[in-house]
């Protein structure tokens, strides 16, 4: 894996926006793949599989840095536009049921699991019967189903 680090550091620096977070992306990534040597191996590109990982951490790391306004500092808003945004929400949330119901079983409950009770890959895997590489994969191509669905 040593030498992909530069790429990874490209990459990771490409999402992160800077080289002291992206250094400590691929870091971290080295880490979590060391941890799982045994995915690692079986991996039909163990490069792929490097930087699916180091992807997803830096997610996670930008999912991190989201900052909330505090609800003194928003600026007010009206009844009339609270309303029609409670009615928007109402209509997005409603497609997206009626979306969900058109997935095969098995990536709904996935689906559910990782968006609605936030749970880890290895609790999902734990649940579910799958391996680590079959939970991604059944993430994947729901919310590819669902991209396409939202599209159409």
């Amino acid at each position: 894996m040593m030498p992909m680090q530069p790429r990874m550091q490209l990459v990771a620096e490409r999402l992160l926006g800077g080289a002291t977070e992206a250094e400590d992306a691929v870091q971290e990534t080295f880490l979590a793949l060391w941890q799982r040597q045994g995915e690692l191996e079986r991996a039909q590109n163990p490069g792929g599989y490097a930087m699916q990982t180091l992807k997803h951490h830096c997610v996670s790391q930008l999912r991190k840095r989201r900052t909330w306004v505090p609800l003194e500092s928003a600026a007010e808003i009206s009844d009339e536009a609270a309303e029609a945004e409670a009615g928007l929400m109402e209509e997005r949330a409603a497609r997206l049921d009626g979306m969900m119901a058109r997935l095969p079983e098995r990536q709904r409950v996935a689906v559910r699991m990782k968006y609605i009770d936030q749970l880890s890959h290895e609790e999902m895997q734990r649940r579910l019967g799958m391996t680590s590489t079959n939970v991604y994969a059944t993430l994947s191509r729901a919310m590819s189903t669902l991209k396409s669905m939202v599209k159409h």
